[in-house]
């Protein structure tokens, strides 16, 4: 994030990286399949809007112990997923 921080705003920079790091696993699997997988470039783009929203409302939790600092990263993953998860049938529905 740093270097393209240089060229584009820092919130910019957090979710291109978020998203090209997404297509880069949707490429993967979509070689792995042989067909077209659009999932993670919207999950890890939604990832990244949370590591936005998290760092806009100061949420800190630096100073818990390891296990639950895990605990929140886990809960915020499974968020992120469960949302995509979410807007890919609703996505799928209407345009199928």
């Amino acid at each position: 994030m740093r270097p393209l921080s240089k060229w584009v705003p820092q919130w910019l920079a957090i979710m291109i990286t978020f998203s090209v790091s997404g297509a880069l696993h949707d490429l993967a699997v979509t070689l792995l399949k042989w067909h077209a997988i659009f999932f993670f470039t919207p999950w890890f783009a939604i990832m990244g809007a949370a590591v936005l929203v998290t760092s806009k409302l100061n949420f800190e939790y630096a100073n818990f112990p390891w296990a639950i600092r895990a605990l929140f990263n886990v809960a915020i993953v499974v968020a992120c997923y469960l949302l995509t998860t979410l807007l890919d049938e609703v996505f799928v529905q209407a345009y199928s």
